[in-house]
């Protein structure tokens, strides 16, 4: 009895996690932008669009099966209740030392968005995820 109860338990935990954190049903902007940078990343139903420029039209990423996926397990990390309580770890934006850049997400009808902070130095709690997506738009 005591293997059956761990098992359902363990199932119905596991999934319950993934559903909070699913990435194909999330539509996400991460924007960085300053007087000499603009840059826009947007992934719905799985495209990655990346705008580098205000005059330019947006580009597809072609991910990957293996980018895609650490893209997704980076996206777990992320506890979306507590983004809007993420502190910057660097204030490069406020002189121009950076470009102020922040992410919002939406996912199943609620909208979870940061305060703002620089570019190329997220808060800690979404760095893998912001660091992993910055760095797929370089390779193209």
């Amino acid at each position: 009895m005591k293997t059956i109860f761990t098992i359902f338990l363990s199932f119905f935990l596991a999934k319950g996690c993934s559903d909070t954190s699913d990435i194909d049903n999330a539509i996400i902007e991460y924007q960085a932008v300053s007087r000499g940078f603009y840059k826009v990343i947007k992934i719905d139903d799985k495209k990655v669009t990346v705008l580098n420029s205000r005059d330019e039209k947006p580009f597809e990423l072609n991910l990957s099966k293996e980018d895609w996926k650490e893209l997704v397990e980076a996206f777990r990390e992320i506890n979306l209740e507590n983004m809007k309580n993420l502190k910057a770890p660097t204030s490069k934006r406020l002189y121009d030392g950076a470009a102020h850049a922040n992410i919002t997400i939406n996912l199943e009808g609620k909208t979870y968005t940061t305060d703002g902070f620089d570019h190329g130095y997220p808060p800690v709690e979404i760095e893998n995820f912001i660091n992993k997506l910055v760095l797929l738009t370089i390779k193209e």
